[in-house]
């Protein structure tokens, strides 16, 4: 063993406890899942005896519910709690019929569980019960008293008291003064229920209805839950009255507190004992029943079970441990013959600073690392550096080498030639329709696909090459195979309408494909890219998305049709104001230079620069004020020019040469007058269309609005938009006589969208609001009459 090496014991302990613990961990676990469930039935076990004496003694007192019910609410009581004392005969035998007929009938209704009940009549101070009519004090001497309570006592608290169906502590019984009136089965203890009458007017207090409950009856429910689990039930009502307990000792204050804001069950220490405590609570008479039991009887069975397993935890820890010794011994004896097979093998004749582990592994990563690194650096370089050799190629910068003596520098940039044959295809991006947002991402997808559709339809034997270019371009190198020279055009045609149309109706990414010719030997490349080059700048002509090729552009003529008697009689036809004749010579003039032969991209620029040039000396050569015609600001070389394709550049010439063209003809006095009376019509028309304005009226006669504005005001004497809203408001004023129409809808029905506005615009002319206008009408209408 050397230096730190035992590092590497250190980790196998480690291991190997941690495996031991695990199983041990998962015992725990399960020790805790058991504990729970235990603990849980325990819970449910003592929660459902709770429940069941909870719903016992609620059927018990469903039968004070319903006794009361039967007295308090008996239609003769109310008349006789008003009876005083010394009454009548008659009202006197009222209350020997109660006693028999109602309070003698309604014992049979009960069982022993209600001991006694009575009717205490506070006017005339008399006691009703099934057997019994008498005053309060002969009941009191005579019958039955509540221990430690006078007769004054007795009466003032539970006769003559207010009681809101409420159930009062358990209570002593004593028999009464008179041994002739004492009772079989006398209980010992009694909970008393009372119910102030009348119920309707508690606030009047002429008697109380009492029930008596043999407290012997409760305590024989409990027997079973309190010999079971050696438990002290105690009943609480609403206000933490203790009703009723089995155990004398008092009921806590903190632990009613407790139970307020704690799910049962819960422990609590109570008098230096913990103890577990659980409750239900009963809706029929507002109680909760509480059962308090002493944990080590609560757990007993938990306990037994949490010994039994600790000392097996203990065994197992043991056993454990001793085969953890064993492993480490087993594992680490062929860990220190690997090291030491190594140190031999690499000559090492210092002991190494760290474990055997790190040791091993440092010595496999030192031998490839280096090796790793430069590859990986390689590989990242090579589609850079294969990249600007293609770029440089295709611009020129050096010359093609296939020789075999440049193989190993092609082989190195993952490039191989075929042969000395090459030809050039470049791809503009024209639109990306795949996509409803153009960004780098979307733009560098698309070169991404054109490459490789591009390079996959370059089949077999030839290759090809892609170097992007632009952001919308990119070049296709193609290496051409020297037996098939004969078609090798045909097949380049081939290879690009398959990329147009693939490109094209798949992905729905407009190009435009223009293909250099065929080239051979060490300038093939430089020689074939301008070519491409100028086949490009030709969908100046033929437009975008196109396949062209140069060997069918190589014969355009050097020169385009526009003599100066062409010019002239254009110049005419603009200043006469004859807006056919001038679209038909435009028309002509771009057939004869477009249509008829071969026409290069440069000519072309030419030919629309020398067209809008005379468009420019007829402005000048007129006097013409181009703020009036075109609007402010506008540059009419650059609004051609601004298009791509020829066809777009026509359309816009011939747009402005049309705009030009009328405002020469509505110069002319007959054709001024009838226009001036066309947007006259045009206005009064649609004084309804909150749309008309100067827009609207200048696209309806394709004019620009600053011209219709200036010559609007030069020949009406007044501002287009003065002139609507004079029409509007004198529409309003004809309309004001309907007398079912709001300002609203008359507003609406002379194109304001919005009332504020025509009340604004009302009184700006008319001096006053359309309602006071409205008022003026009425009045002048009605003033004859009166």
């Amino acid at each position: 063993m050397f230096g730190n090496r035992r590092n590497a014991l250190k980790t196998l302990i480690v291991s190997n406890l941690f495996i031991l613990l695990i199983p041990m961990a998962m015992g725990l676990f399960l020790y805790a899942k058991v504990e729970r469930s235990l603990d849980n039935s325990t819970n449910r076990s003592n929660a459902a005896m709770l429940e069941q004496l909870r719903l016992l003694l609620d059927n018990k007192l469903s039968e004070v519910d319903i006794l009361s019910r039967q007295v308090v609410f008996d239609p003769k009581l109310d008349y006789m709690l008003k009876i005083p004392d010394h009454a009548s005969s008659a009202d006197e035998y009222q209350f020997i019929e109660f006693m028999r007929d109602k309070m003698t009938r309604y014992r049979s209704m009960t069982s022993s569980f209600i001991f006694d009940y009575f009717v205490y009549f506070s006017r005339s101070d008399k006691i009703v019960k099934a057997d019994l009519l008498t005053d309060s004090h002969t009941f009191y001497s005579t019958n039955y008293t509540f221990k430690g309570q006078s007769y004054e006592q007795w009466r003032i608290g539970l006769l003559t008291g207010l009681h809101k169906a409420s159930y009062l502590p358990v209570t002593s019984l004593a028999r009464g003064l008179n041994p002739l009136a004492s009772i079989e089965n006398f209980p010992k203890d009694v909970i008393v229920y009372a119910q102030t009458l009348p119920v309707s007017s508690q606030a009047d207090n002429l008697g109380n209805f009492i029930v008596l409950i043999d407290v012997d009856q409760i305590k024989s429910m409990f027997a079973q839950l309190e010999s079971a689990s050696n438990s002290a039930i105690y009943i609480i009502d609403n206000d933490g009255q203790t009703i009723m307990s089995t155990s004398a000792t008092p009921f806590p204050d903190e632990l009613l507190k407790r139970m307020e804001h704690t799910d049962a069950p819960f422990t609590y220490q109570l008098a230096g004992i913990d103890q577990m405590v659980s409750f239900v609570s009963s809706q029929r008479a507002g109680f909760k029943y509480v059962s308090i039991t002493p944990s080590d009887v609560f757990m007993q069975q938990v306990n037994q079970i949490q010994r039994w397993s600790l000392g097996l935890f203990v065994l197992c820890l043991i056993a454990g441990l001793l085969a953890v010794i064993a492993g480490v011994y087993r594992s680490y004896k062929p860990l220190q013959k690997t090291v030491n097979a190594i140190m031999q093998c690499k000559h090492m004749s210092r002991q190494p600073t760290f474990d055997e582990y790190e040791f091993i592994r440092q010595t496999i990563e030192g031998s490839i690392h280096e090796e790793k690194h430069l590859r990986n650096k390689l590989t990242k370089q090579t589609p850079f550096i294969r990249a600007n050799y293609l770029s440089r190629l295709l611009h020129g910068y050096m010359d093609v080498d296939v020789s075999a003596g440049n193989e190993d520098s092609l082989r190195f940039m993952d490039l191989m030639f075929i042969s000395d044959r090459f030809a050039v295809v470049l791809v503009k991006i024209e639109d990306i329709h795949l996509y409803t947002e153009e960004n780098e991402q979307q733009w560098a997808l698309a070169r991404f696909i054109v490459s490789n559709i591009g390079v996959d339809l370059i089949e077999h034997p030839h290759k090809g090459f892609p170097v992007e270019l632009d952001r919308d371009r990119l070049a296709l190198l193609i290496n051409l195979e020297k037996e098939r020279e004969e078609i090798a055009e045909a097949e380049i045609r081939d290879i690009v309408q398959s990329l147009y149309e693939m490109i094209s109706q798949r992905f729905k990414i407009g190009i435009t494909v223009a293909a250099g010719g065929i080239h051979q030997g060490p300038k093939a490349i430089r020689d074939s890219f301008p070519e491409a080059l100028a086949a490009l700048e030709y969908r100046l002509i033929l437009g975008k998305n196109a396949i062209i090729h140069f060997q069918d552009i190589a014969s355009t003529k050097q020169h385009y049709y526009y003599p100066l008697e062409i010019e002239i009689q254009l110049t005419n036809f603009v200043r006469s104001g004859d807006t056919d004749n001038v679209v038909k010579l435009l028309d002509k003039i771009y057939s004869m230079n477009f249509d008829s032969s071969h026409f290069t991209p440069e000519l072309g620029k030419c030919l629309f620069f020398n067209v809008i040039s005379t468009f420019l000396k007829i402005l000048n050569s007129t006097n013409t004020n181009q703020l009036d015609v075109l609007g402010k600001d506008f540059d009419p070389i650059k609004a051609v020019f601004s298009h791509s394709t020829a066809e777009g550049m026509q359309l816009k010439t011939k747009e402005l040469y049309e705009t030009l063209t009328r405002s020469f003809n509505v110069e002319r006095s007959d054709h001024r007058i009838q226009l001036l009376q066309d947007m006259v019509d045009f206005v009064d028309r649609g004084l309804s269309d909150p749309s008309l304005g100067l827009a609207m009226v200048a696209d309806r006669f394709q004019m620009t609005p600053q011209y219709i504005s200036t010559f609007f005001k030069k020949n009406q004497g007044q501002n287009l938009l003065d002139y609507i809203t004079h029409k509007r408001i004198k529409a309003s004023k004809r309309l004001m006589d309907n007398k079912s129409l709001t300002i609203a809808q008359i507003a609406q029905m002379v194109g304001y969208n919005n009332d504020v506005v025509f009340i604004r615009a009302f009184k700006k002319l008319e001096g006053v609001t359309p309602g006071k206008y409205r008022e003026t009408i009425r009045s002048d209408m009605t003033s004859p009459d009166e």
